[in-house]
C-alpha cells in the first residue's frame, strides 16, 4: 500500500516503514510528520490523521543499519550484471530479469575449512556465503566457472565482491521499489 519513509534525526533515510508500524510511532510522538501522501487520509472512530509519507525521528539514533545479506540485497548490489561477462538481463520495461542471474561463490565451497575460505586478493578469511566472497553470475559463467577460482577458469571479476557501505545500503533499499514524489527530496542522489 503506502509505505512510510523514515529519517533520522539530521534527516538522513533510515528505512521503509509499514503505515501502520509509522502510525505507532506518530501516536506515541517518538517521530514527526516531514510530508504526507496528497489528499489521502488515515480514520478510526475517534481520529482522523494525514497519511505519513516521510517521517523523521524525534532524537537521533546510531542505527547500525547493516544491509541484510541475502539474495535480492547481493544482485542489487552488482547492479543485476553478470560480474563475468557484463550480461544484464532486462525486460521490455528496463526492469532486471532476476531469474536468469544466479549467486557465485568466487572462492567455491570446495575448497573451505570449516565453513571459511581465504580471499586470493587480500588474504582474508570470510565465511564460504559472504558478500566478500559472493558475486553476481549468468547461468553460463556460473556453469563455465564451476568449483574453479576464476584464475582458473580464465576469468576475470569486473569488480571485486564486498559488503556494501551504509550509504550503498541505503541506496540498494531503493532500487527494487517505485519511489513515492513526496520521497525523493530526502532521498541521496545517485553518485
Amino acid at each position: 500500500m503506502f509505505d512510510v519513509l523514515l529519517l533520522n534525526a539530521d534527516y538522513s533515510p533510515v528505512r521503509v516503514l509499514d503505515w501502520q508500524r509509522a502510525v505507532c510511532m506518530l501516536l506515541d510522538d517518538k517521530v514527526m510528520r516531514v510530508a504526507d501522501y496528497n489528499g489521502r487520509h488515515i480514520r478510526s472512530a475517534s481520529l482522523t490523521l494525514p497519511w505519513p509519507a516521510v517521517i523523521t525521528l524525534r532524537r537521533y539514533s546510531k542505527h547500525r543499519g547493516r544491509l541484510r545479506f541475502n539474495r535480492t540485497n547481493l544482485l542489487a548490489r552488482d547492479a543485476y550484471t553478470c560480474q563475468y561477462c557484463g550480461y544484464a538481463p532486462r525486460n521490455a520495461k528496463g526492469q532486471p530479469i532476476r531469474t536468469n542471474l544466479t549467486m557465485d561463490h568466487v572462492v567455491p565451497r570446495a575448497l573451505s575449512s570449516g565453513g571459511q575460505v581465504t580471499l586470493p586478493w587480500n588474504g582474508k578469511k570470510v565465511p564460504v556465503s559472504s558478500w566478500e566472497n559472493l558475486t553476481t553470475a549468468c547461468r553460463s559463467c556460473n556453469q563455465r566457472k564451476a568449483a574453479r577460482l576464476p584464475e582458473q577458469a580464465r576469468m576475470t571479476l569486473r569488480a571485486l565482491p564486498r559488503r556494501p557501505s551504509n550509504y550503498e545500503g541505503v541506496r540498494l533499499m531503493f532500487t527494487r521499489r517505485d519511489v513515492p514524489e513526496e520521497w525523493k527530496d530526502f532521498l541521496p542522489v545517485a553518485a
